[in-house]
């Protein structure tokens, strides 16, 4: 290789080195800046206003039914500073997307998720990323998790009110007294299937399963999916 080939291959790898160099100073910066928002949100406890304009209309929610979804799958709405979960780089995206098309930065961040991912406070001793926009509006920012799905709101049900808390018992108890066999309610001969024992034993497992359920419900729950929609304590 002649000389002015070496100069030239010299020239070629200074140049790729400080393309190389742009672009690790260009995403050090960019994680300085995800670092900024992330402890933003992070630190996000107090509800703020935000106005933004020409929104996606399907992105924006009351808080009626954020309230609704909350009670319906057994999640909770709280200020993002209180949220313990991680927040992945899609939202911080999402949150720099909104910031830049409308000119402003976002505040007064919300999140909707379970709340095993809260740092509750105790009484005793699938996340949602929002923002608010006045009017009892949040605006959709972010969506991670997959905490809305049919089974969770099969399981909820049950905690969702008294009503359905009595409901579920006395389901449950007429199931248990409709499938035990006539033979087994009586030491005589075999019955009718409807019979006062069966009766009798629809009222011992109605009673039972209500102690069950009360006992459970003080040890492990304490609130009902509409109060506790909200709340920032365990019960």
């Amino acid at each position: 290789m002649d000389q002015t080939g070496e100069d030239e291959l010299i020239r070629l790898l200074r140049g790729q080195d400080a393309l190389v160099q742009e672009v690790h100073s260009i995403l050090e910066e960019e994680e300085k800046k995800d670092a900024v928002l992330r402890a933003v949100i992070r630190s996000s406890f107090n509800p703020s206003v935000n106005h933004l304009d020409g929104v996606a209309p399907e992105r924006v929610f009351t808080l009626d039914a954020i309230r609704n979804v909350c009670i319906k799958y057994r999640l909770r709405f709280l200020p993002s500073g209180r949220f313990k979960g991680p927040v992945p780089a899609g939202a911080l995206f999402a949150v720099k997307r909104v910031e830049a098309r409308h000119g402003a930065p976002l505040t007064g961040f919300m999140v909707l998720a379970p709340s095993g991912q809260f740092k509750l406070c105790d009484c005793n001793a699938d996340p949602m990323l929002f923002v608010p926009l006045g009017n009892d509006r949040y605006y959709l920012v972010h969506r991670w998790g997959n905490d809305m799905h049919a089974l969770r709101a099969v399981m909820g049900w049950p905690v969702r009110g008294l009503a359905q808390l009595a409901a579920t018992v006395l389901l449950l108890a007429t199931s248990m007294a409709a499938i035990v066999p006539s033979a087994w309610l009586s030491a005589e001969m075999p019955t009718e299937w409807w019979s006062i024992n069966r009766l009798a034993l629809f009222t011992c497992l109605s009673l039972f399963l209500s102690a069950a359920a009360s006992f459970g419900w003080l040890a492990f729950f304490g609130q009902f999916s509409k109060e506790a929609w909200n709340s920032s304590t365990f019960n």
